[in-house]
């Protein structure tokens, strides 16, 4: 930015009148700051409004970066990438052009998209549109959520489905009671088409947000591998990856029980705990453990990020592999660096990748769906 622009933006800064978009401009701004690059901006002057925005910054963002700043790159969300003590930050909205010379590949995944296939009780599959982002569940049709109608073979009227996204998709649907589930990529959500009986109950394996309708005489139940959650209207997400070793359960609002399954089974509530906003509780089928949960690294996903908090390489390469649909090869042993950071889900997986090579630490290439890691 060029100086007048910047003390314009650190006056309405101070002001409280900076827009979100402004805002991010002036901190990206701050976080590449150069008191030479601004010297007519007397000292004084910049260092009461740099203190003032360094207060309204979180904690992470505050670390200097320990590599070149390069020009700004134009507004649009803030991404920002930590290694050990080193920052890397740049905004970004999908469409990187990697101005700052980091790699080049000569091949390129496109990320995920609106994807899923519905099952229906006799087998029967029903692919559902790319171009349309979640599905209605009735008793009497179903439908996507813009309105349009889905054709059920033979008109089926099947008791029991079951939603699954492959690697590379997410999709969502509106269950019976009207309760809203997001399912993150390579997931499934069994359920019926009515909900009978006195309780509202699914099965998940993956990930997925729920945001349960209110229903205080029919509980809703979410099964996933090694844990029962038991609710009565609430939002939360659960991560059940297969072939994880934890189960995640982390509440954002309202109030849900989780119990182990094998205790489940035997009717042993000794193994149970309920969950207050902000709590995450962490399971590996033989005990539970509750702790704080940062929030908006478990819903990150469903808001179209990666986040990462102080994440081992083997972990960011999982998530990342789930949503690019490729397979990882590691050439080398993975770094025990923490990766701490956001980056955008819109993005090509080049773009992540150059990312995550500005720390210095890990280099990538690739190779069709097949991407080399080393050191």
């Amino acid at each position: 930015m060029e100086r007048k622009e910047v003390i314009l933006l650190l006056n309405r800064y101070k002001a409280g009148t900076c827009s979100e978009e402004e805002q991010a401009l002036l901190e990206s701004w701050y976080l590449q700051h150069d008191v030479n690059a601004i010297a007519e901006i007397t000292a004084e002057e910049l260092n009461q409004d740099l203190l003032l925005m360094r207060h309204g910054l979180p904690l992470q963002q505050q670390v200097r970066p320990r590599f070149r700043t390069w020009p700004f790159i134009g507004v649009a969300a803030a991404v920002l990438l930590v290694v050990g003590v080193g920052l890397v930050f740049f905004i970004g909205n999908g469409n990187f052009k990697n101005p700052f010379g980091g790699p080049a590949y000569a091949n390129d995944v496109p990320p995920g998209k609106n994807t899923a296939i519905l099952t229906l009780a006799n087998g029967k599959t029903i692919g559902l549109s790319d171009a349309k982002s979640g599905i209605v569940i009735d008793a009497s049709k179903l439908a996507y959520n813009d309105g349009s109608s889905i054709s059920i073979p033979n008109e089926d009227k099947t008791v029991e489905m079951t939603m699954r996204t492959p690697a590379g998709g997410t999709y969502q649907v509106i269950l019976p009671d009207g309760s809203k589930v997001w399912l993150n990529s390579g997931s499934s959500l069994k359920f019926p088409q009515v909900f009978r009986g006195g309780e509202r109950r699914v099965e998940l394996t993956g990930e997925a947000y729920f945001e349960v309708a209110k229903n205080k005489e029919h509980p809703f139940i979410v099964k996933s591998p090694n844990q029962q959650v038991t609710v009565l209207g609430t939002h939360f997400n659960i991560s059940a990856y297969e072939n994880d070793n934890l189960t995640r359960t982390t509440l954002l609002e309202g109030a849900v029980r989780v119990v182990l399954d094998d205790l489940q089974k035997r009717n042993d509530d000794s193994g149970y705990t309920v969950l207050s906003p902000g709590e995450q509780a962490v399971s590996n089928g033989r005990n539970l453990d509750v702790k704080n949960a940062d929030l908006d690294e478990a819903v990150s996903w469903k808001n179209g990020y990666f986040r990462f908090n102080d994440e081992k390489l083997n972990s960011v390469m999982q998530k990342i592999a789930r949503w690019y649909n490729i397979e990882v090869i590691y050439k080398d042993k993975p770094t025990e660096e923490g990766f701490t950071g956001t980056i955008s889900r819109a993005s090509n997986i080049s773009e992540v990748l150059s990312m995550l090579e500005r720390t210095k630490t890990v280099r990538f290439e690739i190779e069709g769906r097949r991407v080399m890691v080393m050191n």
